[in-house]
């Protein structure tokens, strides 16, 4: 098969347009500097240049929904972007899994789709890395549904996981259950509610469920949204242990209807164990010292010791 070059173009929408256009009309370069790149090969030279250009227009649009998607087979991706568009975001995508975390950090997305054949670096590194850099939601779109790919896209940080060929359906479902979850956040927001409640603390660790920050001490955590709604689930509840099968109902219904009713898959189970090792590291934790996250065996997990607290 021959190999084509990492393409990346960005959202289309009149009003990424109309604010592109009026970011640039001041500048009195000729009229054929302020267009917009077009779609091809670029080097991550350019691409930081075309970043920089977006991340201007997402500053005067306002609060705009941003998704990435990364993913090498073009009648795919342009079905992904396609069903987010549908939803509301503004879809950046790239069949470079390099050029779609550099689109990542400039950007900063609140959904990331990544495809498991890409050219450069593979799907599991390229989510490896978004992981660690970003704290959108990461969802693997997988050649096959076997469960050694699937343990290792959780165990690189997704948060969900598909397999082609794409139920277009299931997709839309997953990517409406995460606005959902985002809504709900922004809820808050909008109804002015005081500060009580919105920060959760255990010693020397602060979520805030309104900025999704997580702090130890002065130090910033970067998680993933599973992770943080994991953390946040313990937090919620101090003392209290969460069974696997309790907190995987509770990510897949975050407002809570009808969640005691859903059916939990083994897989899901697992998907629950590999994040919760995830959380687990980035806090802290080892194998042998558990410092924020106990398990408690044949049971679930809880935080560690009794100071849990709500400012």
């Amino acid at each position: 098969m021959r190999k084509s070059n990492p393409v990346i173009s960005h959202g289309s929408s009149c009003l990424t347009r109309k604010a592109m256009n009026s970011a640039f009309c001041r500048s009195r370069r000729p009229r054929q500097a302020r267009r917009t790149p077009p779609s091809g090969s670029m080097d991550l030279h350019a691409v930081r240049d075309l970043c920089h250009q977006m991340g201007v227009v997402a500053s005067l649009a306002g609060d705009v929904r941003k998704a990435v998607v990364i993913e090498h087979e073009f009648e795919v991706r342009a079905v992904l972007s396609r069903l987010l568009r549908q939803v509301g975001f503004v879809v950046h995508e790239t069949s470079s899994g390099e050029i779609g975390v550099e689109l990542a950090e400039r950007i900063n997305p609140q959904v990331i789709v990544v495809g498991s054949g890409l050219r450069d670096i593979d799907g599991h590194e390229t989510l490896r890395r978004l992981s660690n850099r970003v704290s959108a939601h990461l969802l693997a779109v997988l050649e096959s549904d076997e469960e050694f790919d699937v343990v290792h896209s959780f165990d690189a940080g997704a948060d969900g996981v598909m397999s082609k060929p794409l139920r277009e359906r299931e997709f839309r479902a997953r990517i409406d259950s995460f606005v959902r979850r985002q809504a709900s956040t922004s809820r808050l927001l909008a109804l002015g509610e005081s500060q009580r409640g919105r920060i959760l603390s255990h010693r020397n660790l602060t979520l805030n469920v309104v900025t999704w920050q997580v702090m130890i001490d002065a130090e910033s955590v970067e998680l993933t949204a599973t992770e943080f709604s994991l953390l946040r689930a313990l937090l919620l509840h101090p003392g209290h242990v969460r069974s696997k099968k309790e907190l995987a109902r509770m990510l897949n219904d975050e407002d809570g209807a009808g969640a005691v009713d859903l059916y939990v898959s083994p897989a899901a189970v697992r998907s629950i164990e590999v994040h919760i090792a995830n959380l687990r590291r980035k806090l802290g934790d080892s194998a042998r010292t558990e410092l924020w996250i106990e398990t408690v065996r044949g049971v679930g997990y809880r935080m560690v010791g009794e100071q849990n607290s709500r400012s």
